[in-house]
Parts: C-alpha cells; structure tokens; sequence
C-alpha cells in the first residue's frame, strides 16, 4: 500500500473522528478540568433535609408534591451500588424509603412501608395517578438487590453480583406510608436505571449498561451511540398487581434496542411524548408512544441523567410560555464519583420562530451550577412554578435537584 493512500487513509479518519472526540472531551468535562466551576445558585438556596441520595424526583400535579427515593444511611452507597460499579460487599444493603417533599414548606416525608422488610437500595422511580382518583399514587421504584447465586458463589465472573428488580407500591395522598403490592423481576430486567409508568399495570424500564463492570462497561461510558449502541428499552404489562412470586403475572418484551448508554426517563410536553436520555453522551431523545418511535433529540454540552418536562402554568397569566424540558447532570462526569462532582441543570425551550434556515430549533439556558459543595452530583431537576403575583410579577420557579451521591435536594428560586 502506497504512503500516499496511507495518509489518505489516516486523513478521513481523523476527519471522522474528531468531531464525536471533541464532542466528548466536552460533554464529559474533561476541558471543564482545567478551569473554575462558577456557582449559579439564583436565590434562597437551601438544602431540604431527610432526603440523602435521593437520585429521581417526579412532580406529582394534581397536588403538588413531589415524590423520590432516598437511603437511610450514607455509608453503604459506597459498598453497594451497582449502578456506579459498586460490589465490594453486597450485604451492605440500606433500608431506603420513598419521600414526599412539599415544596411550599420545604419538607420531606419519610414514608412507613408497614408490609415491607426491605432491603430497598433506591435509584428511579416513576408515579402514576388515575384520572378518576388522583389521590391514589401507584410508585414504581427500581430496587437493586444482590444476586441469590453470586452470594453463595462470590468469586464466580459468570454470575452476576446483581439481581435487580422493580418494586410497586401505593400511596394515598396524607397517609404516613405506602403499601408495597409487589416485586417485579424479568430476565431482560438487567441493568435497570430509570421507569417511565404508562399505567397501574404498563410500564417501561431502561437497562443503563449492556456490560455491568469492567472495561467495557467504562467502553461504553467514553463512547456514543455509533460504537456502544448495545443497551435497550424495555416493555412490562401486570397481569396481577399482587402477586407474591416477583417474576408472575407480568410479561415484557424489547420495546427498543440498540441505544447508547439508554439512562434516565420522563414525562414529555404531551400523554404518550417519553424523553430518554443517552447519558454519558448528554443527548436528549424525544419519542413517542404507540407506536414507538424518534421524534427529535437534542445534544447538550454535559451528561444527562432523568429528564422532566416543566409545563409553564403562569404562560397565559404573563403572556410569556416558559415551559421547556429540564436536563440536570455532571460537570465533571469524567471523575465521577472520586471527585467533587459538580452539577449544571439546563432549561431547554423550543426556540422562538426565526428566519431563514440553519437556526438552532431549541434554546438552552443553564439556569443553575454548582461546584460540587452545595450539591454533590445532580440526576434530577424539577421545577415549580411560583405566580407573579406572590412574587412582585417576576417569572420564576423553585428548582428542585439532587442525585444519587448528594446529602439533600437543594433548592433554588430561579429566573425562567
């Protein structure tokens, strides 16, 4: 072969490449290394406290409160956590519960589970109200539990350390507690991140990773969706909601397969609009539902995590429409979890008409920083929306974050 197709050669490779790498150097932060984070903080920050590690946030409208999942203790994270690689002692299992934050007082309720033991070692959950009751929450919650095999034979690389699975319960809004109904586990249930409930009885999971640890599991952490595009979406229907055997009453299918690094889920702008993020790679997925399908994406310039969708109640009182798909992630995700691990959170909008053709067709607005001294890692963002008029007429919102290494949900008042 001559020099010349040789350099050739290298040439278009180099042409190919550099753009995904750029693209990547950036969105993992490793530019952001070298330089300061700058706290964007808004106004009356403050920390919500009883809510540590509370990884995934849902806005529940019909009352106004919001509900995640946090751990009990801070130390096991560390031991056991298979969503960040961690097995180091899979009888390091929290008692995690469910939380109920009320965003006008600021104040999280632990809830009771009267009829279940646990272990509950929290991650995503999704919530579920029915039209005619919305006083009734079914909770969908991912609970990531040791393997019964690999516990009796640690030392074997065929055996998964994890046997994750979903735990259902439900919660009727002022009670103290939630009633477990029960655990759902699926051989296509893996790795599983994030929950999007269609219904009491329809739901789908992400599997995050197609490898759960070593090198190319950290492969498809530092790749895009042209080389790791091996993860999947997937499909459960309940046949019964009380079912004692975990892997009875249900069936699942692939909803969809080949997605990079297929991460956190959210409610979109419409009933049957799901947004997905590819997280490692910062990318939004906008889809649709029934039939399943793409229907936009949009790249941000940090990894992502679980998205949400901020409907703007105050658009007809202002005359301005500030609804737009809320993004939190890691500034420095190339040193997660070692480092400080500071957060962005974005408020991405559709952009206003303009002429001519090439314009972007969304806006980005970072809305909130943080350093990583406030807020250590950030997975989820909401935003309430406060009226102008108990307000001094400013456009503005709480911002409600936190994530799966963060001792609290900070709050923030923030512009829209």
């Amino acid at each position: 072969m001559s020099t010349t197709i040789i350099l050739a050669a290298l040439v278009s490779l180099t042409a190919v490449l550099y753009n995904p790498i750029a693209l990547r150097v950036k969105v993992l932060g490793i530019s952001r290394g070298f330089g300061t984070i700058q706290n964007i903080h808004g106004e009356e920050l403050r920390v919500i406290p009883d809510t540590l590690y509370c990884e995934d946030l849902h806005h529940h409208l019909p009352s106004g409160l919001l509900f995640g999942a946090s751990e009990d203790n801070s130390e096991d994270r560390w031991k056991w956590f298979p969503p960040i690689a961690r097995f180091s002692d899979p009888t390091a299992l929290g008692q995690g519960t469910l939380v109920v934050i009320d965003p006008k007082t600021f104040t999280a309720t632990r809830l009771t589970f009267p009829n279940f033991p646990g272990p509950f070692v929290t991650h995503g959950i999704d919530i579920y109200s029915p039209p005619t009751d919305p006083t009734s929450v079914y909770i969908f919650a991912v609970n990531h539990l040791p393997n019964p095999a690999y516990l009796s034979s640690p030392t074997s690389r065929s055996i998964p350390a994890a046997r994750s699975r979903i735990e259902l319960f439900h919660h009727t809004l002022g009670s103290p507690s939630a009633t477990h109904l029960r655990s759902i586990s699926h051989p296509l249930i893996r790795t599983p991140n994030d929950i999007y409930a269609i219904n009491s009885t329809a739901l789908l999971v992400t599997n995050d990773h197609y490898y759960r640890s070593g090198l190319l599991r950290s492969y498809e952490d530092i790749g895009w969706e042209a080389l790791a595009p091996w993860t999947d979406l997937i499909a459960l229907w309940l046949t019964d909601l009380h079912a004692t055997n975990d892997t009875a009453g249900l069936t699942a299918s692939v909803a969809r397969k080949g997605i990079h690094n297929n991460n956190g889920l959210g409610h979109g702008r419409a009933p049957g609009e799901i947004l997905i993020n590819d997280a490692s790679a910062g990318v939004l997925v906008v889809a649709q539902l029934d039939p399943f399908r793409f229907s936009g994406s949009v790249q941000l310039p940090c990894t992502l995590d679980n998205p949400s969708y901020f409907a703007d109640p105050y658009a007809a009182q202002t005359g301005r429409d500030a609804s737009g798909y809320v993004l939190a992630g890691l500034a420095l995700a190339a040193k997660f979890p070692e480092g400080d691990d500071p957060v962005m959170v974005w408020l991405v909008q559709p952009a206003a008409a303009a002429e001519g053709a090439g314009k972007a067709e969304w806006t980005q607005k970072l809305i909130f920083q943080d350093d990583g001294k406030t807020l250590r890692s950030a997975s989820t963002a909401v935003l309430v929306g406060i009226d102008p008029v108990e307000n001094g007429g400013r456009k503005q919102a709480w911002l409600f974050v936190t994530g799966p290494v963060s001792f609290g949900v900070v709050v923030s008042k923030v512009d829209l």
